[in-house]
């Protein structure tokens, strides 16, 4: 690999290869094995998690989402390459996919391809402004949340967050599928339609938490194109202390 990463390898149980204690545990994966996987999650801090799915793969979208429910650690899974699989993984945040059996030199280029976009994504994050104002609204993406201006915060998924910048980027322009998909998911993974759609609708209902039933018409769909944020917005500078107090 070109870079240094720390990686960490699981089971679709969340049990670790070669970890004696997880062999002894094995009848218990909703206990002792997960809570010894976030364990080595919090402890190694690794920049990728890669998730054999290959043995059970029907189980892999729920472990997806347990996973992602507590960190936004980018997942790479390792499973059997059925188109409908892949389009369930991705959607529950996989950040991508290499068949198995496991060959070692695509498994480097994949994971290659996950941290780059990863980079790319932080260093976008980076560049964005402290706190967006839309239609009543206000984005923090610093800390993925969004808020009305009397509701409590709603918290955002890492896709998300990254999905509702660039929307704020470039409101009444139509963001395309393909842009949208390249965004999420890199531009060396093609995904269906439906992945996109579960994503923008995701955020559609998050908007609507936040500012209320007339926030269902802010992201339009575009028929055969694309998307588009039908709203003002309005950039908020960090020091403005009755803003970032709220968030």
């Amino acid at each position: 690999m070109s870079m240094a990463a720390t990686i960490v390898f699981a089971r679709e149980d969340l049990s670790i290869p070669g970890d004696a204690e997880d062999a002894a545990d094995s009848s218990d994966p909703t206990g002792a094995l997960r809570a010894r996987f976030f364990a080595l999650v919090d402890r190694a801090r690794p920049d990728i998690i890669v998730l054999d799915l290959s043995r059970r793969p029907t189980q892999g979208a729920g472990t997806i989402l347990t996973v992602r429910e507590r960190t936004d650690i980018p997942i790479l899974v390792v499973c059997n390459p059925e188109p409908a699989l892949l389009d369930d993984y991705r959607i529950a945040g996989a950040a991508g996919c290499v068949a198995a059996p496991i060959d070692i030199i695509g498994l480097h280029r994949a994971i290659q391809n996950v941290l780059r976009v990863r980079g790319h994504a932080s260093r976008s994050a980076s560049r964005a402004p402290q706190n967006f104002a839309f239609a009543g609204m206000r984005f923090c993406p610093g800390r993925n949340l969004l808020a009305g201006e009397n509701g409590p915060g709603v918290d955002l998924t890492s896709s998300e967050a990254r999905l509702l910048v660039h929307f704020l980027s470039k409101p009444w322009i139509v963001c395309t599928r393909s842009e949208i998909g390249e965004l999420l998911y890199g531009p060396e993974n093609s995904v269906g339609d439906r992945a996109i759609d579960v994503v923008v609708n995701r955020l559609r209902k998050k908007l609507v938490s936040a500012g209320g039933a007339d926030a269902e018409r802010l992201i339009k769909t575009e028929f055969r194109r694309g998307y588009s944020l039908l709203a003002e917005v309005a950039i908020l500078p960090q020091e403005q202390s009755g803003w970032r107090h709220a968030l």
